[in-house]
């Protein structure tokens, strides 16, 4: 039986999405008004999470992509109080913040939002966001973030659920360490990784793992997903996979498909070259050489008609994926555009829940 796709909106806080084009759309500044605004379409709409990325430093280019955005915990603590439904998820850059202070921001928010909120686990890849403020722990830390990422998430774990928690490690040292409020329930958790070992980490250790294809195809994404699925079996486990997309949806294909070849013409070829320099990408491989691949900065993207992106959903839960993350072009238009013209088309979303009236 296949099952309903979850929902969720990949909330603007920061500056020009996944789409890095000089225009404006895709050019946003990441403000509360269009966070709030999106958050309540969304939640009013019956979607079933909403995620804010962390990060703390951008590509520059003539668009500054990402230099500009707002912190991840303390803007979904702001949006768990204007909320009353819909899941909420953080994002933790752990080399920048120790295990027993997110502990405890998770337990606030946690108590905010009535037992709405998960964190989504970032191990750190970009030199430049840590070096600049004196936090990368240098080569050897790439190579072992995950093993960071274990330990990191284990004294999570014993924090939310034990009295006191004592852990000698090379990363971290922690001396009879209480941390109160526990949280109503147990922390669900998020992550990203798409090399074979991240993929190993999410699952083992997480509730839900993003996917990223080589290409934007149902079938790549549904064998991710099978990998993905099967790696977190050899663990006893079972792991919920999600699909980072940007839409762009229109009245026709080829309306939309303007809009897309709009974006890759007007793309920020600096913004684009600093992104692919420092995650190590080289355009000339075949993954990364198309201009629409690195416009859309290798995420899956889809372009069509209303009826063409029901169909593309549709196909995301037909091959087993558990969730879509929406990014748009235009947050000030284009959620609502999908809720009041997509998402009616679609076979495979949940029914509307009825919105809770709150105490």
């Amino acid at each position: 039986m296949v099952r309903p796709l979850d929902l969720g909106i990949f909330l603007p806080n920061a500056k020009g999405g996944a789409i890095m084009a000089t225009g404006s759309p895709p050019q946003y500044y990441p403000t509360w008004d269009l966070n709030r605004k999106n958050a309540l379409i969304a939640e009013n709409a019956g979607f079933q999470f909403l995620l804010s990325m962390v990060k703390w430093r951008g590509f520059g280019g003539e668009t500054k992509h990402w230099d500009y955005s707002l912190e991840s915990f303390t803007l979904m603590s702001a949006v768990a109080a204007v909320t009353s439904r819909i899941q909420l998820y953080a994002s933790v850059a752990i080399p920048t913040v120790h295990p027993a202070v997110i502990a405890k921001m998770t337990a606030t928010i946690d108590d905010i939002s009535n037992g709405r909120f998960g964190v989504n686990i970032v191990s750190g890849w970009n030199k430049l966001e840590y070096s600049q403020m004196g936090l990368w722990g240098g080569d050897e830390y790439f190579k072992r973030r995950y093993e960071y990422a274990t330990e990191y998430l284990t004294i999570l774990r014993a924090l939310w659920r034990e009295e006191r928690v004592n852990y000698k490690s090379d990363f971290f040292s922690l001396d009879d360490c209480k941390s109160y409020p526990k949280p109503s329930r147990e922390i669900p958790i998020i992550c990203a990784g798409q090399s074979d070992r991240g993929i190993q980490f999410t699952a083992e250790h997480a509730d839900y793992g993003f996917l990223g294809g080589q290409d934007d195809s149902l079938e790549d994404l549904g064998r991710l997903n099978s990998k993905l699925l099967g790696v977190a079996d050899g663990f006893g486990r079972k792991v919920g996979a999600y699909v980072l997309l940007t839409v762009i949806a229109d009245e026709t294909d080829d309306k939309a498909k303007a809009r897309r070849d709009f974006y890759i013409e007007t793309s920020d070829k600096e913004a684009m070259a600093e992104w692919a320099r420092v995650a190590g990408m080289d355009f000339s491989r075949a993954t990364y050489k198309d201009l629409a691949v690195q416009t859309f900065m290798a995420i899956p993207y889809v372009a069509g008609s209303y009826q063409t992106v029901a169909d593309y959903l549709d196909g995301l839960a037909e091959n087993g994926i558990a969730g879509v993350c929406f990014i748009f072009p235009d947050y000030s238009k284009d959620l609502q555009l999908v809720v009041d013209r997509v998402l009616p088309l679609m076979k495979r979303r949940h029914a509307l829940q009825p919105q809770a009236v709150p105490a």
